[in-house]
């Protein structure tokens, strides 16, 4: 007889780590399966925007977090030159300067950093979070195959170390990266601008402190006959990536070869190199065309492969499972009907296949990238409506009547479907942090009205007398709003519907289950 499990996770990278962790802060004990013997070897990802971290502090991981991303905090600008010796700031020019300083405005907007972060660091902490939270945490284990019907998955599993065996689960999150297996077996298609790219990524170990001490970089563009591309700092002393467009002869081309190439685009003759990987990519936008398929549902690089701009990648596929863990919860403990899960593709895919196609405005190569985007023509798009304002235009929500945020700026007023603003409400707690577990009814501070029906309803309420998040959010002082546990409005008080049946119409229940 099979183990049956709630949700079983096949990947173990960014996006199956943390949902396997919201998936356990809504109650819900999940599996991860991982065919690798551990984590990523490879930097990949490192820059999270604030969204995701505001994940990791609902997760209670921003300490472990900071602390790894710790070595690269002061590493925040943009070099350019031939080599990394040579290499300058970019110049300042009036329409560069007349841009929004993006990190002294994100602290009025968010209670969490922006941080640079490599993946090969970050993946560890998550999952040792998971593994001492009690999650099952299996890597060296493959998923060979699956089946589904309407009663469930039946997938089986082999360990490296074992015989094959089968369990079955409720439903499957398929995080199994960019050629995800599991959406080919599905069949599923995708869409978008396709190969832009074939990239080479060489990590390797060189003590450039001194090189960089006064040139603290994330990113550096070289322009080289030998080779172009960009440094990347990964501990910001001794560990760094350099990546350029694959070239004819880059198998071949031995030990010797790379570290005399490495030199040349350092700039320095007689540096000790130690090369210490190696990794071919493409560089191409792809999108699935559905996020799900009955029970399973694609996330992160499964759902869109994208190019490394910024690490788009990454933080979509974070606000993916923040999207998806508390709705299958919700699914689980009967507080909602599975059709609640055809949200979240009507949810995710605008903004999936949105942000792919903005982080391919240039091309495949990252030195292009950063040019593009360091450049004074680049498209003026508002960052901080971008990251904090994003609205769904429909999805487990209630609109309220007041039509979408706008798109210039940042203003999403409380708006049905927007991320929640942000307000410190003592020194440690954010209006972010009272997202989850489950939903929150959040009130002004005359709440009376309240009291009784978020009781009836099984909601938390947590009265706020901040006077600018109120104003801000457009919510008079005996007014609410239902936040759900992504830190998204589900409900405003200024609607016409009424909270009991804004709760019916958000969880796909009937009336009569809500009251």
């Amino acid at each position: 007889m099979t183990a049956r499990i709630p949700v079983l996770i096949c990947g173990g990278g960014i996006a199956g780590l943390t949902a396997a962790l919201l998936l356990h802060r809504e109650g819900v004990a999940a599996v991860l399966v991982e065919k690798h013997p551990g984590t990523s070897p490879q930097p990949k990802a490192r820059r999270f925007n604030p969204r995701s971290t505001e994940v990791f502090r609902l997760l209670g991981l921003m300490d472990e977090v900071e602390r790894a991303s710790a070595p690269l905090a002061s590493f925040t600008g943009m070099l350019s030159g031939t080599t990394l010796a040579d290499a300058t700031w970019p110049e300042i020019t009036d329409a560069l300067r007349e841009r929004p300083n993006l990190h002294a405005k994100m602290p009025d907007l968010s209670p969490a950093p922006s941080v640079l972060c490599p993946q090969d660091v970050l993946e560890p902490v998550l999952r040792q979070a998971a593994v001492e939270r009690g999650v099952s945490v299996r890597f060296g284990t493959e998923l060979v195959s699956f089946e589904q019907d309407d009663t469930g998955i039946t997938a089986e599993l082999r360990p490296a170390d074992g015989e094959p065996y089968q369990v079955s689960a409720d439903y499957l999150i398929a995080a199994d990266g960019a050629r995800s297996p599991i959406r080919t077996a599905l069949g599923i298609t995708r869409s978008g601008h396709g190969h832009l790219a074939d990239n080479l990524d060489v990590c390797f170990r060189a003590d450039l402190a001194e090189l960089v001490r006064d040139k603290p970089f994330n990113l550096c563009r070289i322009e080289n006959p030998a080779a172009s591309g960009a440094f990347v700092s990964v501990n910001g002393t001794d560990r760094w990536l350099f990546s350029t467009s694959d070239f004819p002869g880059s198998e071949s081309l031995g030990e010797d070869g790379w570290r005399e190439l490495l030199r040349t685009v350092v700039g320095v003759p007689d540096l000790e190199v130690e090369v210490l990987s190696r990794m071919h990519w493409e560089s191409g936008m792809y999108v699935a065309d559905q996020f799900s398929s009955g029970r399973v549902f694609l996330a992160g690089d499964a759902a869109h492969a994208m190019p490394p701009m910024a690490a788009a990648g990454a933080n979509t596929a974070i606000a993916d499972v923040a999207n998806l863990a508390w709705k299958l919860a919700a699914v689980l403990a009967g507080s909602a009907t599975p059709a609640l899960l055809d949200t979240y593709h009507a949810e995710r895919y605008p903004i999936g296949y949105a942000t792919a196609e903005f982080s391919s405005m240039a091309s495949g190569h990252l030195g292009t990238m950063i040019a593009a985007i360091t450049s004074a023509d680049a498209p003026r798009i508002d960052p901080l409506a971008a990251l904090f304002g994003v609205q769904y235009e429909r999805g487990a929500f209630v609109p309220d009547g007041r039509g979408p945020a706008p798109e210039d700026r940042y203003g999403p007023a409380g708006r049905p479907g927007t991320r929640v603003p942000h307000a410190w409400l003592d020194a440690t707690t954010s209006t972010v942090d009272l997202a989850g577990p489950g939903l929150v009814l959040l009130t002004g501070p005359d709440n009376a009205r309240w009291a009784a029906e978020a009781d009836r309803l099984g909601l938390r309420l947590v009265p706020i007398s901040d006077e600018a998040w109120l104003a801000e959010t457009e919510l008079p002082a005996d007014g609410a709003l239902l936040l759900r546990p992504d830190a998204v409005v589900g409900w405003h008080s200024t609607s016409e519907v009424p909270l009991a049946e804004a709760l019916s119409r958000l969880l796909n229940v009937p009336m009569e289950a809500t009251v």
